[in-house]
This record gives structure tokens, C-alpha cells and sequence, in this order.
């Protein structure tokens, strides 16, 4: 007990533990969100004809281990499709989105930028990194079917989401 009769450095040091438990669980947030941005721009950018065999060397990454690399980019994939959605959901529901239609805005277009903030835009990459791995591998694409299935999903929901990712591109050179 302090000499004011209360408890010594405990709520301090409860504040300061729930403070660094925030910024741990915001860096693996940000980890996660930039290890989808590199493999999405090592499925995107390394060709076939890449020195060193690069292309067959990442491919492996995504056979080995039973497909370990599989199942967590789908983990990643439904978790950020599912984060989109509530995103886009929470905007419609929103009064923001009343005073967008009500100044005669595009609320679908807010909603979309709702959606991409959300989690969209890396629910798209990792659709993108799961369509590599499909694409190349017949193992991978069979498993990927095989654990969209398990989870209740299937692979419309990849197909789905890099449909709206290439209409998002469309202006672009990818």
C-alpha cells in the first residue's frame, strides 16, 4: 500500500501492460498485412523464365509441408473476405452513408472504399497468391478446393474476389 492508503503502481502497471499487449497485437497485425504484400508481389513478379528458378523454387514453399502454405493463405483469405464484408456492411448501415445519398454521392463507391479499408484489398492479394499456387500446381489446387470445402467455402470465393480485384486493375498494367 502506497502512504495515501491506495495500491502501489497497480493500475499503472496494469495500463502499461494492456498498452504494450496493443502494440504487439498491432505489429502482428502489420506483419501479417506486409507478408501478404510481399508473396503477393513474388507471385506477381517472378516469372517462369526467372533466373535461378525462382518461379518453381516458390511454388515448392507452397507444395511442402502438406500444403502448409495453402491452408494459412486461405486462413488469411476467408479471415480478410470476412473483415471486407463486415466493413462494407458497417458503411451501408452507417450515417455517413445516409449524408453520402442524401448529397447525392456514389455510396457504392464509399462503400467499396469501406471495403477495401476494411480488409478488402488483402483479401484480393491473397486470392491472388492462392490463384498462383492453383494455377501452377495441381496438387495445391486440389487441396485448395479440398480445404475451401472443409471450411464450408469453395473456390467461387477465390474467383469471386479476383474478378473485383481485376475490375479494380483494370486502369493498370497488372
Amino acid at each position: 500500500l502506497s502512504k495515501k492508503g491506495g495500491k502501489s503502481g497497480g493500475s499503472t502497471s496494469s495500463k502499461r501492460a494492456n498498452r504494450a499487449a496493443q502494440a504487439r497485437k498491432r505489429w502482428l497485425v502489420e506483419i501479417e498485412q506486409n507478408a501478404i504484400n510481399v508473396m503477393y508481389a513474388l507471385t506477381r513478379h517472378i516469372g517462369q523464365d526467372s533466373k535461378y528458378d525462382a518461379h518453381a523454387r516458390l511454388l515448392v514453399k507452397f507444395v511442402e509441408e502438406e500444403c502448409e502454405k495453402c491452408d494459412r493463405t486461405i486462413e488469411l483469405c476467408l479471415k480478410y473476405d470476412e473483415k471486407a464484408r463486415i466493413a462494407e456492411y458497417q458503411y451501408f448501415r452507417s450515417d455517413a452513408a445516409e449524408e453520402a445519398e442524401q448529397m447525392g454521392l456514389d455510396i457504392e463507391l464509399a462503400a467499396l472504399d469501406a471495403k477495401l479499408r476494411g480488409g478488402g484489398d488483402l483479401f484480393h492479394r491473397t486470392c491472388a497468391i492462392l490463384s498462383f499456387a492453383c494455377v501452377c500446381s495441381k496438387r495445391c489446387h486440389k487441396h485448395v478446393r479440398d480445404q475451401l470445402r472443409m471450411k464450408g467455402s469453395g473456390i467461387t470465393v477465390i474467383k469471386e474476389g479476383l474478378s473485383e480485384f481485376a475490375t479494380l486493375l483494370a486502369d493498370g498494367d497488372q
